[in-house]
């Protein structure tokens, strides 16, 4: 099998970009019911019947809520789908941020482990979602959509790395954003290809290549993160 090498998107690509957001923003828990309600129809039908049969007539049936209900919040199909996608960022990196706080303190290798973990768990937890994403995605894929999860992973991981000892802001960040850069790669990777056990591999093994701390005899030897590739993907 040939070996196809995704890159990553990387900061640069998310600068001057806005995700789009849904038309009408839910302030009330019922509202926020709505939403989820919406979206949950939505996922159901891509994953029984494929994209093609996402209609908002399909989406209000299957919900329950009238086809103008859906139009007070999304324009179109398209912006239902970009919401489907950033509900499931917003659920993996909530699991990230908690991994993130609970290792906080902890020895390099268990917050490596914290973080592979909890990617893991949350994609795992939202399988039929994640295959819907995967179903949509060659039509919706946008680089703005994981803006946001982008930069919460990014302060994240930086509040965990800054609870290393003896260790300069500099490098907090460079490793902060290294260990960002491959969770969104990987996520990213997930909605291209779909599920896959290796790619979950993958995820492990690239996060435990980020070296956290590494000094010989007091002097600080690690690489030059400048040059650390990371969220190259190989399947």
């Amino acid at each position: 099998m040939m070996n196809v090498r995704r890159q990553a998107p990387n900061d640069a690509d998310f600068i001057g970009i806005v995700a789009p957001q849904p038309r009408k923003l839910p302030r009330q828990s019922r509202a926020a019911h709505t939403i989820e309600a919406l979206l949950e129809a939505a996922v159901q039908i891509v994953t029984a019947d494929g994209p093609r049969a996402l209609t908002t007539t399909r989406v209000a049936k299957r919900s329950g809520f009238a086809v103008g209900t859906i139009y007070q919040y999304f324009a179109n199909k398209d912006e239902l789908m970009g919401a489907m996608v950033r509900r499931h960022v917003d659920h993996v990196v909530c699991f990230l941020e908690i991994a993130c706080r609970d290792a906080q303190g902890e020895r390099p290798e268990a917050m490596i482990d914290a973080l592979a973990n909890a990617f893991i768990a949350a994609n795992a937890d939202r399988l039929r979602e994640l295959h819907a994403i995967h179903a949509v995605w060659a039509k919706i894929g946008r680089a703005a959509l994981l803006y946001e999860g982008s930069a919460r992973l990014h302060h994240a991981t930086l509040e965990l790395i800054s609870r290393v000892n003896e260790m300069r802001a500099e490098r907090q960040e460079m490793i902060s954003h290294a260990l960002a850069s491959i969770l969104i790669g990987m996520l990213h990777a997930l909605f291209e290809g779909g599920m896959d056990e290796a790619l979950m591999a993958v995820t492990r093994e690239q996060l435990s290549r980020v070296p956290i701390v590494e000094t010989v005899d007091g002097h600080d030897r690690s690489p030059n993160y400048s040059t650390l590739h990371v969220a190259n993907v190989v399947t």
